[in-house]
């Protein structure tokens, strides 16, 4: 079993400049926050939602940050990310590309050395694009290892041998491997370790004060609670996977306010140039083909990517034993979408759907509202 496992990003997302944002939406307010609260209540949802809108943000919170008895989660409350940090990966990558320090087409072996010759020979866009044929290292009986290291160099042996599964380029299939290997080409390329060059040039100028490759205070720490290794019915317990240390593939930390401020950031031309977003947040491969009433799942360079109901959407979840996230961005609408969990999946992806469909039609949000709970 995967440890982040990726689920079909049915999301999208999009930030664009955020309003101040409040604490827990009261079930009394707006239509669309009795609608969270009442989804919430219905779905015994913990954590937290962040909609940003044109004509402000809203964020709600609940559940407590650990077992039963903790304290609540707020605004501050600090969540792994799961495999979503791609994004972070995908930005620092576009940012070297940007800058002439790094070409698409570049074979990874002319920066990280160690590995098998056919791996070698994979290019960056074939890593971005989960299309190289690089299996992935998040394994059961790597997670000792996971857990040990601190480096990405710590991390390379786990992947060393590792050559592709099929001729790279021809098809899609998710690769935390081949992000690893992203991770390490940002630090040759860069001179900095993978967590500085975030701190730098993501998170610094986007104005992320509380994201970072750890998982921070454990007073705003929100312990990741899972049932998976239990069955639906067990206990819920702590998981080992949602407490690592974060690396290029997922299992960074941030807050929902530090996530609408990503997308502001990077929507507002400070992260990259507007030409190479673009690029990267536009489709390169099919993920999935349609299937009956599922559409078809496209996957750009780090990013899920395609349209709901016609609006255009880019982002990405992840799921992990207590770790469930969707954040995704609508450009042309001014809107973000932002739902961070410390339960299993599909806490957060379940919720996301019902509110990303409230947003798009006025039925769907009246029916949804009206089911909030009377306030007391």
């Amino acid at each position: 079993m995967n440890l982040f496992l990726w689920q079909r990003f049915g999301a999208a997302a999009v930030a664009i400049l955020l309003a101040p944002t409040a604490g827990v939406a009261p079930p009394g307010g707006t239509p669309l926050q009795r609608c969270v609260a009442a989804e919430a209540r219905k779905l015994d949802f913990a954590g937290v939602v962040s909609v940003a809108q044109p004509q402000g943000t809203t964020i709600s919170a609940h559940g407590v940050l650990g077992e039963p008895g903790s304290p609540a989660t707020g605004a501050e409350t600090r969540f792994n990310l799961a495999s979503a940090g791609k994004m972070f990966t995908a930005v620092a990558v576009a940012q070297l590309v940007d800058a002439g320090k790094v070409r698409l087409d570049e074979p990874i072996g002319l920066r990280v050395t160690g590995l098998t010759t056919q791996a070698a020979a994979v290019t960056v866009r074939q890593l971005l694009t989960h299309s190289s044929g690089l299996g992935n290292f998040f394994t059961p009986d790597n997670l000792p290892a996971i857990e040990k290291a601190r480096t990405l160099s710590d991390l390379l042996p786990l992947v060393a041998a590792d050559k592709p599964a099929y001729p790279p380029g021809t098809q899609f299939q998710y690769s935390n491997t081949g992000f690893l290997l992203l991770g390490i080409l940002i630090e040759r390329a860069s001179g900095q370790s993978y967590g500085q060059y975030l701190d730098e040039h993501v998170f610094k100028p986007a104005g992320m004060v509380a994201s970072g490759l750890d998982p921070g205070p454990a007073a705003t720490q929100a312990v990741g609670m899972s049932r998976m290794h239990e069955g639906p019915k067990g206990p819920l317990r702590s998981a080992r996977e949602a407490a690592l240390h974060g690396n290029p593939a997922g299992g960074s930390y941030a807050t929902a306010p530090d996530l609408q401020k990503f997308f502001a950031a990077l929507l507002g031309g400070r992260l990259t140039s507007a030409a190479v977003l673009k690029d990267f947040s536009s489709s390169q491969i099919v993920a999935a083909p349609a299937k009956g009433a599922m559409p078809q799942l496209d996957y750009g360079f780090g990013f899920g990517v395609g349209a709901f109901q016609g609006h255009r959407w880019f982002g990405h979840n992840g799921g992990a034993p207590g770790v469930n996230v969707e954040a995704a961005a609508y450009p042309d609408d001014h809107i973000a979408l932002i739902v961070l969990s410390n339960r299993d999946p599909p806490a957060a992806s379940s919720l996301f759907r019902k509110l990303r469909a409230a947003l798009f039609d006025p039925e769907v949000l009246k029916s949804c509202a009206a089911e909030a709970p009377a306030p007391r």
